[in-house]
């Protein structure tokens, strides 16, 4: 979050224009903004910026057809599923919480939206947003109220909201950004509900860990604020709030100090140490004593070796060992397996793979021997359910599923399988 301050900060203090006396900044930010991204219409999006001049191809290159982009993107962000009470859903629409593809659809997306305000005349003269929060300045609050219906017209996908400043004042992505006249100023933001809860002193971890959260909170303190005062304001929270959670008072007055004045002889020499020929080691976290004796080690072999060995001290979660297990349904793991089907009505029987979700492979069998079964034998193709199928191996490649697949129909003779179980002719044919 901070890295997003910094750069919004610096955008802020660089590149905005002097405000009027009467203007505002206003905040407007989407609802659910990744579970509300239009897929179709995104991949569209994205497949023809890709192709205009052909600059993917050219600039990775690549072969590819638009179909082929598009077909790879729909691949990566359809059918997505998630669980929600012990029952198994598939996502029909939006990008899934977690999805790598997830900031980059959702970006292509409210970039296009910003071309039609762009090349309606409907841009603010400020407006600098972050994945779903935006920033803007606005004459007025009537102005500012007509923006927001022109956002919530853009697209029947999107619901946006609008928060407006209380005593010139407006947080915005972990900053406060402060009105001073015509002029803006900085400092950091907590949520309301922020409760100061950060790693504890008295924790079993290596005492560097807790000096180095010190530093980043210092640091983060200096860059998100514009002035002197908002800085040693921040600066007295901190010290509360790393007190309260036993802190010495003179480990968080070195960290402060340490951090103002950079230059002693002991942080040029850390840093010297902090270059490309550090080779860090990862060991478990016994105590601090051992943590201190192994440091020293390692420290003393690295002066006879040449590359600076550095120790990563991690901990076991108490959480690894208290974690509830999550009854999932059983459909959730059935992906590359070799399946059998059973017919409930009569002994006919089937043995397939599917390297995808085997609830996905169940769904197109209304269309193959099985559903032709089910019509010829039963007269309704409908009769199909999940009961009726059983895994017979779960695999791990599709190479592994073809092979057991043709072990499985050699073995059990499935009446319903009318391909051939040569290995070679669904490998090569």
């Amino acid at each position: 979050m901070s890295i997003q301050s910094l750069m919004l900060l610096l955008l802020l203090m660089r590149f905005v224009p002097t405000l009027n006396e009467d203007d505002i900044l206003v905040s407007y930010d989407v609802t659910a903004l990744f579970t509300n991204v239009p897929l179709d219409e995104t991949i569209k999006i994205l497949v023809n910026k890709a192709f205009t001049d052909d600059w993917f191809n050219k600039t990775y290159g690549l072969n590819l057809q638009q179909d082929q982009l598009a077909r790879l993107l729909e691949i990566a962000t359809t059918n997505q599923l998630f669980q929600f009470n012990g029952q198994l859903y598939q996502q029909t629409d939006g990008v899934a919480m977690g999805s790598p593809l997830g900031p980059l659809m959702a970006n292509v997306f409210m970039c296009h939206l910003e071309e039609k305000l762009t090349s309606g005349g409907l841009m603010p003269q400020l407006y600098k947003r972050y994945v779903d929060d935006t920033l803007a300045r606005m004459p007025s609050v009537d102005v500012a109220a007509e923006f927001l219906s022109t956002l919530n017209g853009l697209h029947p996908s999107l619901t946006f909201t609008m928060e407006l400043p209380v005593d010139n004042k407006i947080p915005f992505i972990g900053i406060e950004i402060v009105k001073n006249g015509t002029k803006l100023e900085t400092q950091v933001y907590r949520k309301p509900t922020n409760t100061g809860l950060l790693l504890h002193f008295q924790s079993h971890t290596d005492k560097r860990y807790k000096d180095s959260l010190l530093q980043t909170m210092i640091h983060r303190a200096y860059s998100l604020s514009s002035t002197t005062e908002a800085f040693n304001a921040e600066c007295a929270k901190l010290r509360s709030i790393f007190s309260r959670l036993d802190y010495p008072m003179s480990v968080i007055d070195s960290a402060i100090k340490k951090f103002l004045f950079p230059n002693s002889s002991a942080d040029k020499a850390e840093r010297n140490n902090d270059d490309s020929s550090t080779v860090r080691i990862s060991l478990p976290f016994k105590d601090q004593v051992a943590a201190n004796a192994v440091r020293k080690q390692l420290r003393d072999l690295s002066h006879k070796i040449g590359p600076t060995l550095q120790p990563v001290f991690v901990s076991k979660k108490l959480g690894q060992d208290l974690r509830p297990k999550e009854n999932k349904p059983s459909i959730v793991n059935k992906q590359c397996v070799v399946y059998q089907f059973s017919c409930d009505l009569c002994d006919a029987d089937y043995v397939g793979y599917t390297a995808r979700h085997l609830h996905q492979r169940i769904a197109e069998h209304k269309n193959s021997a099985i559903g032709r079964h089910f019509l010829e034998a039963h007269g309704n193709n409908n009769l199909l359910g999940e009961s009726q199928f059983t895994v017979l191996r779960k695999c791990k490649s599709k190479f592994d599923c073809l092979v057991f697949e043709m072990l499985f129909i050699k073995k059990l003779k499935p009446n319903l399988n009318i391909q051939t179980d040569s290995i070679r002719a669904k490998l090569f044919v």
